[in-house]
């Protein structure tokens, strides 16, 4: 039993073991030995990447008293890796901005937090219980706190992390609420036990769904629980925003997928909640774009633009069925790509201070460096969803299944607002190519680790727009397994 159990959670107790001796080689050299620390994490991250892949053909669950609390499945092993290779990249792409920044003093504790985050939101998407739900967002949520503040001798740093830290309490608050009225409207809090009941306590069970939904909005930054977004993902160091716009959104939209589809699809149910997350979808993406629309600092324009995709993503969950998870998966992959690329791309220019630059500071940034030019491309083509990027297969497989499921009108506002984010996506290339450069147009920081990374995500956005069948089978894989 205890066997199986940790065979269900192999990935995370190594990264949280990693953790410990990252912690212990941190204290033995009195915090000196950052590089290797470091060093040391890329592995670490390497070999929970490596155990996911031999993962995929097995499934396994941890059971407590006869109810199966956590579940390596297909759908979990397929965000697993999503979420490391989120992490990953950004890691990569943080040593020589932290270098330069003079902020390599406590990297052993960025990497810490890093792979308790990544064991966090691991755990969210294979919890099938909601204790293990509640638990998982707050082991992520502590650890993005204090990441946030990492830079606690600038301003803006701490600042975000507050607002994070007291907004987020709350969203815990009416998570752990939410638990109790399901608890108390069903008797249990296992979602593969309340997806085989026919509920009887509707009021209670729809304050619970409520409030469940309100805490998870929060996390994945759906309007009108958006607030700390921009704010946080602006002001926290940019390879940490990367990572946050990315891998904890994706696992929260993904153990939303998992807490609607295996504890509340029964038809009573789902007409609780339905119409409500439709709203917020289009509240979503409609509320993202039109604020992206003004925006002239580019990193701030990204993190509006991340609180519209939600809403996008959002339209697989409410699908609910095969397409809508095979969906899920491929748009999880994509704009994990196109968002880390578009971060680390932003982070190359921003001022020596960790000011970001704004878009006149962009003017015919191609000429200067094309690579850089040509990759942002790439990423504002992707997100805003035009073909032959990975966006555009991304958005295609969404709109497909939510039109499959009836969601027409979602689907036709949805069609609506990706044509108002490319006025802001393609403005980018515009300014950086079509005009030449000027006294304001930024310097890019020769960084190669950053720079590797903006390459090798251009090339997968690029490869899965051109080729995206083994991405699409691998989906499907995923929701036809049982």
């Amino acid at each position: 039993m205890l066997e199986t159990a940790l065979s269900a959670v192999r990935t995370e107790a190594v990264l949280v073991l990693w953790a410990l001796l990252l912690l212990l080689l941190i204290a033995a050299s009195k915090g000196r030995a950052y590089e290797s620390a470091f060093r040391l994490t890329i592995v670490g991250l390497l070999v929970a990447i490596a155990i996911t892949v031999a993962s995929w053909e097995s499934t396994t669950e941890a059971a407590f008293d006869g109810a199966v609390m956590v579940r390596l499945d297909k759908f979990a092993i397929a965000f697993h890796f999503i979420i490391l290779v989120g992490a990953l990249l950004s890691l990569i792409s943080s040593w020589e901005y932290l270098r330069d920044r003079g902020l390599l003093r406590r990297v052993g504790e960025y990497c810490v937090l890093m792979l308790l985050a990544c064991a966090g939101a691991m755990f969210l998407v294979s919890a099938t219980d909601l204790v293990i739900v509640f638990l998982a967002i707050d082991t992520l949520s502590l650890a993005l706190y204090v990441l946030t503040g990492y830079a606690s001798d600038r301003p803006y740093p701490i600042e975000s992390a507050i607002k994070y830290l007291l907004l987020g309490a709350m969203a815990s608050a009416f998570l752990v609420y939410g638990v109790a009225f399901v608890y108390g409207a069903s008797g249990t809090t296992n979602l593969l036990i309340l997806g085989r009941m026919v509920p009887t306590q509707h009021t209670l069970l729809s304050i619970g769904l409520g409030l469940l939904t309100i805490g998870l909005a929060f996390k994945i930054a759906l309007v009108p629980f958006h607030q700390w977004a921009p704010d946080v993902y602006d002001g926290a160091l940019t390879p940490l925003s990367a990572f946050m716009a990315t891998a904890p959104k994706i696992a929260t939209i993904a153990a939303l997928f998992r807490v609607m589809e295996a504890g509340f699809s029964v038809l009573q149910v789902k007409l609780l909640w339905i119409p409500s997350l439709s709203v917020l979808a289009v509240l979503t993406m409609t509320l993202g774009n039109l604020i992206a629309l003004p925006q002239q600092n580019v990193k701030r324009m990204l993190a509006y633009s991340s609180i519209a995709h939600a809403g996008y993503i959002i339209m697989a969950v409410l699908a609910l069925d095969e397409a809508g998870m095979t969906a899920l998966v491929f748009y999880g992959f994509a704009y994990t790509f196109m968002t880390i690329g578009a971060f680390v791309a932003t982070q190359l220019v921003e001022k020596e201070s960790g000011a970001p630059a704004l878009l006149n500071e962009w003017t015919g940034l191609a000429h200067v460096n094309p690579t850089l030019g040509w990759s942002m491309v790439i990423f504002m083509a992707g997100l805003t969803g035009i073909p032959f990027t990975a966006g555009f297969w991304a958005k295609f497989l969404t709109f497909k299944a939510a039109l499959e499921a009836g969601y027409l009108w979602l689907v036709i506002v949805a069609v609506l607002n990706s044509v108002v984010s490319a006025f802001y996506y393609l403005r980018v290339a515009m300014i950086m190519f079509a005009q030449p450069p000027t006294p304001q147009t930024r310097t890019v920081a020769s960084w190669r680790l950053a720079g590797l990374v903006v390459v090798v995500c251009a090339f997968a956005v690029i490869a899965l727009g051109f080729m995206p069948t083994n991405l699409w089978k691998m989906g499907e894989m995923v929701a036809l397994a049982p």
